[in-house]
């Protein structure tokens, strides 16, 4: 029995230590195809799983003014990133934790990561520019947030804050549009770029090379050390045609005077307005600015939901640069170019003089503003100092609704005048024969009627301009008849100061315009400032001005006016042009004309007048009468 119990033992044993051995064997093969068939290809991706490559953004390039002041730049923040290849198999819990420490979606996470699906190893920014309080908790949370880092990266600065804000745009997120225009492979879904303005324009030149930093990490995800560095090269810098000093008077004026008009009663809605202000001799903008307008810094890092709402619901559209897009009835700004047809075509000379009455003689109900009174015995250019309405009424029945559409036209109106900016132009409107047959459905409402001329000729009816084409337009007849483009940006250059591109003046066209006609619409303007409807807001101004008021009528059961004021100087020799339009806002010289001299006391380093500006009642051109 014993040794019947002391054979099975050693059975057993034999039978174990086989085993044992095939297992040991196994081991050593399965260890041996793991070290020495695949132990190259594990050792790299043990190496891979310690080591990260970590961006460094390219900082944007620098915006200057004309004058070298920075309008924008950059500062460093902290970016919330994310390593799509370190989630974990199921990143849900992940995402769930991010999202309320950061604020995004988990859907807006899931599709920021989604936007590089070809680039595992590259992060992906979620949020720049976060708080202290953000970079705390993900500290905090950090174990149950593998894949999530924060690093200090560039993010844009706008030192003047909204400042220009229409011309430089925001940045945001890039849009599928923008992708496809761009067509860039640096450029992925989740990337910040120039939404609007010259940001956008100037994307590509502003955007830079990033580089980046190959650290090794703990398990973590917190670097250890930095193994190797590749610098990032900072985008190009834009030398820009503004003047901050310029700008800043001409935003500031704006607003504090659209306000006065506001407080005054009369006019509650006199919330929007523009001012545009140019180099008569090259076409270079030195101010432009647009009430309301919008802060960029706030759109730094991803606009607030509330600052947005504020921005969309406001019924002025602050986006919107009506400097270039605020497309409006001119009034009688318009005066000049139906005074250049008829002087030009000799449908008038400068010595005919008119006999207004008040009431035009073939249609009576066509009155002047200053009805039931009347100008006398007055030539052209009386007539546009006076901007007396019976003698251009007379002047565009003799020049024809043709010709004054050809003249418009010729003069830069009805289309875009060739800023490189986005948003685009608008392209106003100039309205004729053809322009009624294309709008209109019914036969009757197709003819031209001749008192529709009347209403084109003092700049009302169909005909729409916007600031920036008035300004084109008045700096043709400061210069004597060129037609420059306008355009904002002088030059960029490298990082490094190195010059890449110069921007030259750009003719659109030469007018040849009739020296006898010129004299005289400009004596007429220079009469305007001196004894015109702007005598009084000018009173006391040092450099000789040319200039004409507007004040455009809306529709019938509205007191609501446009109010415009169109300038230069100093008459002999044309520095700059200066046109104010503001909408519902009162007559020309009362509303616009004050904007256009403090503008113009900025350029040339006057000192304003102690007290406010009086505008005497005798020389504002109110509502215009169309009953």
């Amino acid at each position: 029995m014993i040794s019947r119990t002391k054979k099975e033992l050693k059975q057993r044993i034999q039978i174990s230590v086989v085993i044992l051995a095939m297992t040991m064997l196994v081991l050593a093969g399965r260890l041996w195809y793991l070290q020495i068939i695949r132990g190259a290809e594990f050792a790299l991706k043990s190496e891979a799983n310690a080591l990260r490559v970590v961006p460094i953004p390219a900082p944007r390039g620098i915006i200057y003014d004309r004058n070298q002041v920075p309008l924008a730049n950059n500062r460093m923040a902290f970016t919330v990133m994310i390593m799509p290849r370190d989630l974990p198999k199921n990143p849900e819990p992940v995402f769930q934790r991010l999202s309320q420490i950061i604020g995004l979606s988990v859907s807006e996470i899931k599709e920021a990561i989604s936007s590089r699906p070809r680039l595992p190893y590259y992060p992906v920014y979620l949020v720049r520019d976060v708080g202290p309080e953000i970079v705390t908790q993900i500290e905090e949370n950090r174990l149950d947030l593998p894949g999530v880092a924060v690093y200090e990266t560039p993010v844009r600065n706008y030192p003047f804050q909204d400042l220009a804000g229409h011309t430089l745009g925001y940045l945001g997120i890039i849009s599928e549009n923008q992708l496809r225009e761009i067509n860039d492979p640096r450029y992925s879904g989740s990337d910040f770029v120039g939404r609007t303005g010259l940001e956008w324009v100037y994307e590509t030149e502003l955007r830079g090379v990033d580089g980046g930093q190959q650290v090794e990490v703990n398990r973590v995800s917190r670097p250890i050390r930095v193994l190797g560095t590749a610098h990032s090269i900072p985008g190009r810098n834009l030398i820009l045609t503004l003047d901050v000093e310029l700008q800043q008077v001409a935003e500031t004026v704006l607003q504090e005077r659209l306000a006065a008009i506001r407080s005054e009663g009369r006019y509650e809605r006199a919330f929007a307005g523009s001012v545009v202000a140019l180099d008569p001799r090259t076409g270079q903008i030195l101010a432009m600015a647009s009430e309301p307008g919008f802060d960029p810094s706030q759109f730094v890092g991803g606009v607030s939901p509330s600052y947005w709402r504020e921005i969309v619901n406001n019924p002025y559209d602050p986006l919107r640069n009506r400097v270039i897009q605020g497309d409006i009835t001119p009034g009688s700004v318009f005066k000049v170019v139906t005074a250049m047809a008829a002087l030009s075509e000799g449908r008038t000379t400068p010595w005919e003089y008119f006999k207004t009455t008040g009431r035009d003689t073939t249609y009576p109900q066509k009155t002047c503003w200053i009805y039931p009174g009347n100008h006398g015995v007055i030539n052209v250019a009386q007539g546009l100092r006076d901007s007396c309405n019976i003698v251009f009424y007379e002047l565009g029945r003799r020049v024809g609704i043709d010709s004054l559409y050809e003249w418009s036209r010729w003069f830069g109106l009805g289309e875009k005048t060739g800023l490189n900016i986005y948003p685009a132009e608008s392209n106003g409107l100039v309205p004729n024969r053809q322009w009624k047959q294309e709008y209109f459905k019914r036969r009757d409402q197709q003819v031209w009627y001749p008192i529709e001329t009347l209403d084109v000729s003092i700049g009302q009816g169909p005909l729409l301009t916007t600031p920036l084409q008035m300004a084109v337009l008045y700096a043709a007849l400061a210069n004597g008849g060129t037609l420059y483009e306008p355009y904002l940006v002088q030059a960029i250059l490298e990082p490094t100061g190195e010059v890449v591109e110069i921007f030259e003046p750009a003719v659109k066209r030469e007018l040849n315009l009739q020296p006898s006609a010129l004299t005289a619409v400009r004596d007429g303007m220079r009469q305007v400032i001196t004894s015109g409807t702007a005598r009084r807001v000018f009173e006391g101004f040092p450099i000789t001005t040319a200039g004409k008021s507007g004040t455009a009528e809306l529709h019938k059961g509205t007191v609501d006016v446009h109010g415009w004021f169109a300038c230069y100087a100093p008459v002999d020799n044309p520095e700059i042009v200066v046109v104010v339009a503001l909408e519902r806002a009162g007559g020309g010289s009362s509303s616009a004309a004050p904007i256009a001299r403090k503008v113009l006391e900025e350029y040339f380093g006057i000192e304003p007048p102690e007290e406010d500006l009086e505008v005497d009642a005798a020389t504002v051109e109110p509502l215009i009468s169309e009953n």
